[in-house]
């Protein structure tokens, strides 16, 4: 990549939620997005996103952000190396950054202007994001349910369902009882037809994950994610080869040190595009990368391309609540198809933003 980045811009969305997406630290009332353009000086426009979903402030406090440090940087600078210049921009901003305790959101910052550079190459190259990454990247990629918490979204389930999903994550950490009875309610209602994954969102301690993995085993979960509260998180090897996999990595700055049998790195939260294809060629033997993803349209079509270099047999998640901020802004629309999600054969992510529609979720 040779380029020079004549403009840049920040979009903070915003909308309503159709039913509150509740986990086990706190609740979605509303969806936001913040999202990020890059145009260089040929007028090609690449587009990132950074992760916003908590705390409720993120997204206000992202976009001044950019509006008053990270926009002023970019315009005028070149691109040569994206990684390269990803790690020059990091050591302009860590030291303040670290001043405030704030490496997190500037992590999630630089994510938005790493995927929308990359986007912007694969358009120069006249190759999808994929292809640009990988030699031989799948042409679709399996699509597993997430954002299921209770009251359990019946009609949303058998609506995926007979979309061909078969993998179900179901939001636990509400108290034994509750989880219990949403546990095996769901159990029930999938029958054969799909397996279930079970997420804490760091919720137990090893004492309380150990008590559960017997009954989880029992049930045919498929994989406990993100078990443990922070403080105990540095012993989640105790937790594997009890018949359950362990998926962990959304929330680490380093997924390769996260001792799970399935890294779970953010594209827009914690780890760039480039780092996590490295991060491929350093899995242990076993080890699986399934990208996490809950957000708007931009950082799920750059998850998809991602996950179709993880393998042909790899899982990306799809959150299944209503997003309008993921599902009303691109041409074209995602589209489930026997529980797959086909990869666009097209320049950059394919799944385009149209710029007009920003309008309607736009927060000025």
């Amino acid at each position: 990549m040779n380029t020079i980045i004549q403009a840049a811009k920040v979009y903070r969305l915003e909308t309503p939620v159709e039913a509150v997406v509740r986990t086990s630290f706190g609740s979605m009332n509303k969806r936001t997005a913040l999202l990020l353009s890059v145009r260089d000086r040929d007028g090609a426009v690449g587009w990132g996103e950074s992760w916003v979903n908590f705390p409720a402030w993120a997204a206000a406090e992202r976009q001044l952000a950019f509006e008053q440090a990270y926009i002023p940087y970019l315009k005028g600078r070149r691109v040569a190396d994206i990684p390269a210049f990803i790690a020059e921009m990091t050591r302009a901003f860590i030291g303040p950054a670290r001043q405030a305790a704030a490496t997190g959101p500037l992590v999630q910052a630089l994510c938005a202007v790493e995927i929308a550079l990359w986007d912007l190459q694969a358009q120069r190259a006249g190759k999808s994001l994929a292809q640009l990454l990988f030699r031989k990247p799948a042409t679709s990629v399996r699509v597993y349910a997430s954002g299921i918490n209770s009251p359990l979204p019946w009609a949303r389930i058998d609506q995926h369902l007979q979309l061909g999903v078969r993998l179900f994550k179901l939001k636990l950490g509400f108290g034994r009882r509750q989880d219990r009875a949403n546990l095996r309610d769901l159990k029930r209602h999938l029958g054969s037809a799909a397996g279930i994954a079970v997420d804490v969102n760091r919720g137990w301690t090893v004492a309380e994950a150990r008590e559960w993995l017997r009954e989880l085993k029992d049930l045919g979960v498929v994989w406990l994610e993100e078990p443990l509260v922070p403080a105990e998180e540095s012993q989640l090897g105790r937790l594997r080869r009890h018949g359950v996999s362990i998926a962990a990595g959304e929330n680490s700055e380093s997924p390769a040190h996260t001792n799970a049998d399935i890294l779970q790195p953010d594209i827009t939260k914690n780890y760039g595009l480039h780092g996590c294809v490295t991060l491929l060629g350093k899995l242990r033997r076993g080890q699986r990368l399934y990208p996490h993803f809950l957000g708007s349209a931009v950082g799920q079509a750059a998850s998809f391309h991602l996950a179709a270099g993880c393998g042909h047999e790899t899982w990306q998640e799809w959150d299944i609540n209503a997003n309008p901020l993921r599902t009303d802004l691109t041409n074209p629309p995602f589209e489930i198809r026997d529980g797959r999600m086909a990869i666009p054969n097209t320049p950059g992510l394919g799944w385009q933003v149209v710029g007009k529609r920003l309008a309607k979720f736009r927060v000025s």
